[in-house]
């Protein structure tokens, strides 16, 4: 059964339901004008936690009765758990009357209004929370400590904590996936040390590392587990760009399986186009995962659950990308001080998407899909802009709903659908799409949908109109089919959007299809030599290979194979006019260079055998002692090649 969509929006003062597309009225029963604070949803759409001046109430959103009231005064920040079954809150550091530190921060049961867990904290602010984060079916709590993850489990009653070291470990974030133990930490560089991001299954006694990456210069990462729990990806960040081309810092993208089996595919995800990362989602079915990334105007790409880039969706002012819940819609959209152009792709089958619509919102500051996956919501809020706030309603293909304009509006989000309710997963209607794409190439690039809805056009200083026509008359000459002006911000006439293809030729490490400038040049130059000396080549290409400063011990393999893999890329680009004989030649170099990287990971077991000789077993990584145990293997596959151990 499917109800009808709900809006939550918050004002300075109140806090209200609206319902009814396209009117957007305040909802007759539930929750209307409601003095708040702030007030968070469950996630099963039940329930409503607003703070008050005197502590937190619960409200249930079917008729607005007050189901609790939590006597909890001064909450700042709120996060429910998986379920709704929990609620978390969190007060300002303080100190009780013994000058011992208050704990702060509170897990209640929100069925009977107990306190279920108490801990303490230093700070609390938005970029760090929730500080206690919940597993899967909520049936276990997790809060960091120095070098620690504790683990309260429901079973015990919140009681005791199961410690996990994860030494140095700065943020985590628990697999959501039923039936998975898994933990995604991240530990910040230090003292010339790499940062390293690492997957741990913590379902033992003891933590086992699944998956582990180490590289340079990030200070900060955020983490997002696709839905299935095989694959995460590391947010990576630093305050500071090396290269002095972003005031903002610069930001990298990591891969990391969830499966000891794919350990060495971890890999960084590499970028399209050079400059920081704007936005990545995974799809809610955890099948593939958006990256908006680059220089305005950025790139747009789809890669699968390997990391596989698949499609790509093109450039433009672009820095949001949002999933509908059923991974069937994809809208792609520029926030913030960008002009609010939102474009609308239909994902079909293997990874291809195809365009149904586009329009501008301009001045937006935040954007979600509805519930039923049909609508698009995007909201102008305070404090990122005091006037013109506003909420409007887009379908699937860009046509405006409907528009509410506000005072002040501080927040506006989609209600979940209550219990019972279900949405199908429709397919894009036929006459919905042939009626949103009479709008012709205007509406698609962003310009006539916007030209349509703006306002008498504003006062420009004469020295700016030049700029303002040239500019109009290149998005005109794109639209008609032309190259349009040889420079813009907005749009890049030579990104054209579609399927990129695979290579049939070496296998490629994941993240290495997209081959660097430098990368390429040195893998011609090598192809150049080796056809000068007859196909015997250089003595060691991968060794030349562009690849990060340092590496962890564990990941030796990976980074030599992922090397050789940038390598066949370009050497297939560059020597195409290669005779056989050299490339036979080819063959036999890449034989040798395996064997070599083969024989340099055997002398660091060696390493490590005599280390843990010395020292113990217990002055070893885990990965370090899977490393010594993988030694027959590597024996194995030195002699296969035809050398020696």
């Amino acid at each position: 059964m499917a109800a009808a969509l709900q809006l939550l929006v918050r004002t300075p003062e109140t806090a209200s339901v609206l319902t009814g597309l396209p009117e957007l009225s305040a909802a007759q029963s539930g929750v209307s004008s409601l003095p708040a604070k702030s007030a968070v949803p469950s996630p099963d759409g039940t329930k409503l936690a607003a703070v008050t001046d005197a502590g937190v109430d619960i409200i249930s959103l079917s008729n607005g009765a007050k189901l609790l009231s939590l006597a909890v005064p001064g909450v700042v920040l709120l996060d429910w758990s998986k379920t709704g079954a929990f609620l978390t809150t969190a007060q300002r550091p303080s100190k009780q009357e013994d000058g011992q530190p208050a704990k702060n921060i509170k897990a209640w049961d929100t069925t009977t209004g107990s306190v279920v867990l108490e801990l303490g904290a230093k700070s609390v602010n938005k970029e760090a929370w929730p500080l206690l984060q919940w597993g899967a079916g909520d049936e276990a709590a997790f809060h960091g400590v120095t070098n620690t993850v504790h683990q309260y489990s429901r079973a015990s009653g919140f009681k005791t904590a199961k410690k996990i070291p994860i030494k140095g470990a700065s943020s985590f974030q628990p697999c959501p996936a039923p039936g998975k133990q898994l933990l995604a930490a991240f530990i910040a560089e230090a003292k010339g040390q790499p940062a390293v991001a690492t997957v741990v299954d913590c379902s033992g006694e003891q933590p086992v590392t699944i998956s582990r990456k180490s590289f340079y210069r990030a200070t900060g990462a955020s983490m997002m587990w696709n839905a299935p729990g095989t694959a995460v990806l590391f947010m990576a960040t630093c305050e500071t760009d090396a290269t002095n081309q972003s005031y903002y810092g610069e930001s990298k993208l990591h891969y990391l399986p969830a499966e000891m089996s794919r350990a060495d595919e971890a890999c960084a995800v590499a970028m399209p186009k050079e400059g920081p990362v704007h936005d990545v989602q995974w799809s809610p079915a955890g099948d593939y995962f958006v990256v908006v990334a680059g220089f305005m105007p950025a790139k747009v790409m789809l890669l699968d659950n390997r990391c596989k880039p698949v499609y790509d969706l093109g450039s433009g002012p672009y820095s949001t990308a949002r999933w509908n819940p059923f991974g069937r819609f994809l809208a792609i959209a520029g926030f913030g001080n960008l002009p609010g152009d939102i474009v609308f792709y239909n994902k079909l089958s293997k990874g291809v998407c195809k365009q149904m619509g586009a329009t501008r919102s301009a001045s937006s500051v935040s954007a979600a899909w509805s519930p039923c996956g049909r609508y698009f919501m995007t909201a102008t809020t305070a404090p990122r802009l005091r006037v013109d706030n506003n909420v409007r309603v887009f379908n699937y293909v860009g046509d405006k709903v409907c528009e509410r304009p506000f005072e002040t509006l501080l927040e506006a989000a989609w209600l979940p659908p209550p219990p019972g309710t279900t949405y199908e997963d429709r397919p894009a209607s036929p006459e919905r799409l042939a009626a949103g794409g009479k709008g012709g190439g205007a509406a698609a690039a962003g310009v006539g949908s916007a030209a349509a809805s703006k306002p008498a056009a504003a006062y420009r200083p004469p020295g700016m109109r030049s700029l303002q026509s040239h500019l109009q008359a290149g998005a005109a000459a794109i639209n008609s089919g032309g190259s349009g002006p040889t420079f813009s911000l907005a749009y890049d006439s030579s990104s054209k959007p579609g399927r990129i293809s695979q290579s049939t030729g070496k296998p490629m490490p994941p993240g290495a299809e997209f081959v660097t400038k430098a990368a390429s040049k040195n893998a011609k130059k090598r192809a150049n030599k080796k056809a000068k000396a007859g196909g015997e080549g250089a003595a060691d290409g991968a060794e030349d290979a562009e690849d990060e400063p340092a590496a962890a011990a564990a990941g030796q393999g990976s980074s030599s194979s992922a090397a050789a893999g940038v390598a066949g890329v370009t050497e297939q680009l560059a020597g195409a006019s290669v005779s056989g004989a050299a490339a036979a030649g080819g063959d036999a170099d890449a034989a040798q260079k395996r064997v070599r990287a083969l024989q340099k990971k055997l002398r660091q077991i060696q390493q490590l055998k005599e280390r843990r000789d010395t020292e113990g077993p217990s002055a070893l990584e885990p990965e370090q002692l899977q490393k010594i145990e993988a030694e027959a293997s590597v024996i194995a596959e030195i002699e296969e090649l035809g050398g020696t151990a």
